[in-house]
């Protein structure tokens, strides 16, 4: 049943949401920072549904990992980049470097954005689906993203497989930024602030780049 409601915490929750992500379905979730919606990002089907849901057109999605090594496999990975990796995830901090392969669901970009999330039981919704999970916000493009269950029913009413509550979001999106070599571009700011992306690179002697 479409837009069927269900509670992050209970094990009959998850089993559904692994299944319907493995089967090519639409998921909203909460994540450490807001609520997201996606499923396979490499299932291109599932790309276009979601796409379709939040009125955008031809731009990559985020993809979120459940582990470093997942997005590694994904990424041409800097010393710069496995170091914020390790220092920020999981958490609130989104990394776009160059893509190895070209991903069928972000319409073979050069580059990909990645992000841990920090919430255990995601973590292993994301890990039993496959290891990686469409990681965008839940909303109208061009409209504030979903916090609640509710805020997300009234984008999306009946047209999501399935709805994961895990209560009210408490954190802003996250922070994005592009690694190039030494180099970190903010892109955004969001959950992580940026005096301690300052400060990581005072320790590091990574460069940043402040404009957005």
């Amino acid at each position: 049943m479409h837009g069927e409601t269900c509670l992050l915490d209970s094990d009959t929750c998850l089993e559904k949401a692994i299944k319907i992500v493995r089967w090519g379905g639409v998921i909203v979730y909460p994540t450490d920072t807001v609520y997201g919606v996606g499923g396979d990002p490499f299932n291109i089907n599932t790309v276009n549904r979601v796409t379709h849901l939040k009125g955008r057109r031809g731009s990559p999605y985020p993809i979120l990992v459940s582990s470093i090594d997942n997005a590694l496999r994904l990424l041409e990975a800097s010393d710069a980049m496995v170091m914020l990796m390790e220092r920020f995830w999981p958490g609130g901090l989104t990394i776009v470097g160059k893509a190895r392969y070209g991903i069928p669901g972000n319409f073979f970009m050069d580059t990909i954005g990645m992000r841990m999330p920090g919430h255990r039981r995601l973590l292993k919704l994301i890990e039993e689906a496959g290891g990686y999970l469409i990681g965008t916000s839940a909303n109208i493009s061009g409209k504030p993203p979903a916090k609640s269950i509710d805020e997300a029913k009234d984008y999306f009413g009946d047209a999501v497989d399935l709805y994961i509550d895990g209560g009210r979001a408490r954190e802003n999106p996250s922070t994005v930024v592009e690694v190039r070599d030494k180099h970190i571009v903010i892109r955004r700011i969001g959950a992580i602030e940026l005096d301690i992306l300052r400060e990581f690179c005072r320790e590091t002697g990574c460069i940043l780049d402040e404009e957005v």
